[in-house]
């Protein structure tokens, strides 16, 4: 159920757009205040006139996540200005493909340290805040179903993503004693703008993921809306969508058989022709 006390507070990061923007919007509708996170400022302008009228409220802060030393800052300051912080959402990230030995290392340190690293910072800057909540609070860690599965051509994203599930179900085993509930999003295609920020080592594989969007009935607004229905029931997993729940059942019973089926999907739709 949603919170009673309509002086909640949340910090989302990643909120300029997609993703994050939909699911400070979602929790405006309950009544929270939300600090929208991102280098964007101009974006999280946007999100947070979205915000306002969905019936939240919101202020807007610059934070580089792969920057230590910002989210010190960033958590200071929120402190001197809040109650309690009752909700964190890492949900900052970027896309990269390409072959494992093909993808340029820059590429993999780039995407690791918003990814995984970002994501890392986050809980190891906000947790011990959220422990301190007298009340019920809540941290949501934005993953993907590349974190559940692994297709071919997206070994960095695959890395980071799997990387924040093992996170996610740790700080699970940890947290649930203080009452701090833990929720990992696991996501199908959403039709955002990652594409746009992407690093692609061949053009096909980037149609191809637009493709996937494209086809895929998710929107931010539903994959937002399942992430805080679950993270109210004390979920660890949000697997949104019908296939990425189909995809990881069939993983999870038939590995062998996943594993071929996604060596197919890689050369369908990723893999550039010779």
């Amino acid at each position: 159920m949603p919170p009673s006390n309509p002086t909640r507070n949340a910090l989302v990061t990643g909120a300029a757009s997609g993703l994050g923007r939909a699911i400070a919007v979602r929790l405006a509708g309950d009544g929270w205040h939300v600090a929208l996170a991102d280098l964007n400022a101009d974006g999280c302008n946007e999100t947070k006139s979205l915000v306002e009228r969905a019936g939240g409220t919101a202020q807007v802060e610059r934070l580089d996540v792969r920057d230590e030393q910002q989210w010190l800052a960033l958590r200071d300051k929120l402190k001197s200005e809040w109650p309690q912080c009752d909700l964190i959402v890492n949900n900052a990230g970027v896309v990269a493909s390409g072959g494992v030995h093909e993808t340029p290392v820059a590429d993999w340190d780039w995407l690791l340290s918003i990814n995984l690293r970002g994501v890392i910072l986050g809980c190891h800057t906000f947790v011990p805040w959220l422990i301190e909540n007298p009340q019920r609070s809540y941290l949501i860690n934005m993953a993907s179903t590349a974190g559940l599965i692994a297709a071919g051509r997206m070994g960095a994203y695959n890395v980071s993503k799997f990387g924040v599930v093992g996170l996610s179900e740790t700080l699970y085993a940890e947290l649930k004693r203080h009452n701090v509930g833990v929720t990992v999003v696991c996501p199908w295609f959403v039709k955002t703008n990652l594409l746009d920020t992407g690093r692609f080592v061949h053009p096909k594989e980037k149609a191809g993921g637009a493709m996937l969007m494209e086809q895929s009935s998710l929107t931010p607004e539903k994959v937002a809306d399942y992430a805080v229905r679950r993270m109210y029931r004390g979920k660890l997993y949000a697997v949104t969508g019908f296939r990425a729940r189909q995809m990881w059942l069939m993983k999870r019973h038939f590995p062998q058989f996943f594993a071929d089926f996604s060596e197919w999907m890689q050369r369908r739709f990723m893999e550039p022709r010779k």
